[in-house]
């Protein structure tokens, strides 16, 4: 649509033009009339105009005036200049104001259909430009919008080893990403590891906290320093620091890192530590990410502390430091059925051990390693120790540190057994979710968190969370809830005891609390559930 206005004090002008111009041959769909500048001003307001034709000599304000009124208030006009004089000046001010056109007085007509015809162009290249620049605007939105799925999907794919950890294959995924970093730059991996919340959290609830400290860690961590905050698809909480070509400050890591655990225990109610890798170029980050892993896993003692990985070295029996940063890699390898990875890394991790430290007590140092990284995986597969001693013999330490030929040949048996070992039947849990829920069946009358059901296992609080939740579909303290509603159920309709009795049994010395709880499980009150239940029999 095409709407023009006409400017003139001149009345037969004006109207000489609406009837001499042919306006709906030249597209033209609606045309307004101005007698002087205050009225176009206020039809300007009000209307969408496209062309505005003007006179320039005009009593009170002129038709320059006018121009520069729309062009101070940001209205996009094409204007056609209409004037008595013939003078050069007037037509250059035009022009500086926005004018597209000038015509002297009289006008012709059809000579103003061919002005008009050019400036109709002139609107519909820039409504072209103008939807070509919103669409650009709006990808960029969505763009900008996306940008952080899509960083986080660059180090998943590193992460899992589905980037090459070569500098060509990173640096074109970098490219892609718009990550502000290089691919021989070093990067810091810190592990926000959730221990404990102060709050029962439903499964969504859960997702929704976690995806607000990731947030918060974002304001707080990166706050001073570059960086990301993404989820691995194991479900952990990362933030990648960029530290350019140095390593990062860790004094200042830390400091941040204390605040921000110290944030998650006074606004969002739950116990964080903050696990801190090695600064290694992008290309190798993926030997400091398993060791923050196995840091998590093997730490039983230590909460909402900044805990620096290399403070976290085993003590005995200990195993020499050209193999610690192995172990994990070992384990990861081993738990995706790649024997002959396992096997060349530990080969590798032995051939860099000095012969004069070659001895009995480095060889059961490995052993216990290997060992460490078999009892991980045999978890994940939902498997036991017995399972797999059935496989063939399995030596002790001592028999096995004789002889370094020994222990290889020990090795390559206990690695190809274990990748022979098939998974679980799907639906089955694993030894250690089987344990908790055994040990929960049989405490439902005791307060249970999720800290001692940790110790209960020897695991770390965060890591068992997870695992229970990857293995069952719920939150470990959703379970137990639910558990002790479901005996509450059959105590209602089994005996007489009186609901203030069950709720003690069960732990919950409140009535009231207990009452609430089983509501939100039930959807009634155990009185209800009791009357109607009793009704239905």
């Amino acid at each position: 649509m095409i709407n023009v206005l006409i400017v003139d004090d001149e009345y037969y002008a004006v109207k000489g033009l609406i009837s001499g111009v042919r306006w709906d041959r030249i597209g033209v769909d609606e045309v307004y009339e101005a007698y002087h500048a205050s009225a176009a001003q206020r039809i300007l307001s009000e209307r969408n105009v496209d062309i505005m034709i003007c006179d320039i000599e005009m009593p009170d304000e002129s038709g320059l005036e006018l121009m520069s009124w729309a062009r101070d208030n940001g209205l996009n006009l094409e204007t056609i200049v209409v004037t008595c004089h013939s003078e050069f000046a007037y037509a250059q001010k035009a022009l500086q104001l926005g004018g597209c056109d000038y015509l002297l007085k009289p006008v012709i007509y059809t000579d103003m259909e061919e002005v008009v015809r050019r400036a109709i162009l002139k609107v519909e290249e820039k409504r072209k430009a103008s939807l070509t620049d919103e669409r650009y605007r709006e990808y960029v939105r969505l763009w900008n919008r996306q940008r952080p799925l899509l960083i986080e999907r660059f180090w998943q794919d590193l992460l899992d080893r589905r980037i090459s950890a070569s500098r060509s294959s990173i640096e074109a995924s970098l490219s892609a990403y718009e990550l502000p970093i290089g691919p021989m730059e070093r990067v810091c991996p810190i592990l926000i590891s959730i221990e404990s919340w102060e709050k029962t959290l439903n499964e969504r609830d859960e997702d929704i906290m976690e995806f607000a400290l990731r947030k918060a860690a974002e304001e707080m961590i990166l706050s001073e320093l570059p960086g990301d905050v993404i989820q691995d698809h194991r479900g952990n909480s990362l933030v990648m620091l960029y530290a350019g070509e140095r390593p990062a400050e860790e004094e200042r890591v830390r400091a941040l890192c204390s605040r921000f655990i110290e944030a998650c225990r006074r606004y969002f109610y739950c116990s964080v530590s903050c696990y801190v890798g090695e600064t290694v170029p992008i290309a190798e980050i993926w030997s400091p990410y398993l060791a923050l892993l196995d840091a998590e896993y093997r730490n039983v003692s230590r909460t909402a502390e900044v805990i620096l990985c290399r403070e976290l070295r085993p003590s005995a029996p200990a195993l020499p430091p050209e193999a610690f940063g192995c172990v994990p890699e070992w384990a990861e390898w081993l738990e995706r059925g790649n024997a002959e990875a396992v096997l060349a890394g530990l080969d590798a991790a032995l051939d860099r051990v000095p012969p004069a430290e070659l001895t009995a007590d480095t060889l059961k140092a490995f052993y216990h390693a290997l060992m460490q990284c078999i009892y991980y995986v045999l978890y994940r597969r939902g498997r036991t120790a017995s399972q797999l001693a059935e496989e063939g013999n399995w030596p002790d330490a001592a028999a096995v540190a004789k002889s370094l030929s020994g222990f290889k040949r020990w090795a390559e048996e206990a690695v190809r057994s274990v990748v022979r070992l098939p998974f679980a039947p799907s639906g089955t849990a694993s030894p250690v979710i089987q344990k908790i829920k055994t040990y929960v069946l049989e405490h439902l009358d005791q307060e249970l968190s999720r800290e001692e059901l940790a110790s209960y296992v020897y695991l770390n609080p965060a890591y068992l969370s997870r695992l229970f939740r990857k293995e069952t579909g719920m939150v470990l303290t959703e379970y137990i809830l639910r558990e002790k509603m479901r005996r509450a159920s059959e105590l209602l309709l089994a005996s007489d005891r009186s609901i203030s009795e069950i709720a003690e049994s069960l732990g919950y010395g409140n009535f009231s609390y207990f009452a609430r709880l089983f509501r939100k499980v039930y959807g009634v009150t155990p009185h209800e559930y009791r009357k109607s239940l009793r009704k239905s029999s």
